[in-house]
């Protein structure tokens, strides 16, 4: 009964493993992360415009709220296209005015809720002075150097993640989950927690 049993629960973790395996996406070459040292970076790549972004993103800050202290997580703005990028500036100004936590969400809300897409730097502008922003301070962050630097950055980290759609996540630079792979949005946060103990146990 013991050797069954043992034979049995070896066949169970085979299962298991392969089962996890094909829930997400191994990259050839790792994308060096942003965190400090020590920690696991889970990087979240969105669009503010994208619906399935809009119904992941309050599951994400509840699981992010949760994890452990060697676990980070980084928000990525995919910027697949004009409109996009200009939504990407939007994140990126909010982090650079350290309101992120106030508008993120809120930013989302705006364009579902109220279908205002935010579709000019003006209304952008007026969307920000909500949280105290001046609107010539928008402005000139929007074309600032920091917002340019960033950009150009995270299109390079998307290109290296090989990336194409969102919502998805990346582990450590080198695991990539999403929708389809894990099979559902509440999935994916669940294919990630396994993912990272994955990671932590190779440490």
């Amino acid at each position: 009964m013991t050797r069954l049993f043992r034979t049995l629960l070896l066949v169970l973790l085979l299962t298991s493993t392969t089962l996890l395996a094909q829930s997400y996406r191994t990259l050839n070459e790792r994308v060096p992360t942003q965190v400090a040292s020590g920690k696991i970076e889970v990087t979240s790549i969105f669009s503010y415009t994208c619906p399935f972004c809009y119904q992941l993103e309050p599951q994400l800050e509840a699981w992010a709220a949760k994890l452990p202290a060697d676990v980070e997580v980084v928000h990525l703005p995919a910027a697949f296209n004009s409109q996009w990028e200009h939504l990407a500036r939007g994140y990126y100004i909010m982090d650079a005015l350290d309101i992120t936590e106030q508008a993120h969400m809120a930013l989302f809300d705006e364009i579902h809720q109220k279908q205002n897409n935010l579709g000019s730097v003006r209304a952008m502008a007026q969307f920000f002075e909500r949280y105290g922003v001046k609107a010539e301070d928008t402005e000139r962050l929007y074309r600032s150097f920091g917002v340019e630097s960033r950009l150009r950055q995270d299109t390079a980290r998307l290109r290296g993640y090989r990336v194409t759609g969102v919502p998805a996540l990346v582990i450590d630079g080198r695991y990539v989950i999403d929708g389809q792979s894990a099979g559902s949005l509440p999935n994916m946060l669940k294919v990630a927690d396994q993912v990272i103990e994955q990671v932590r146990a190779s440490r």
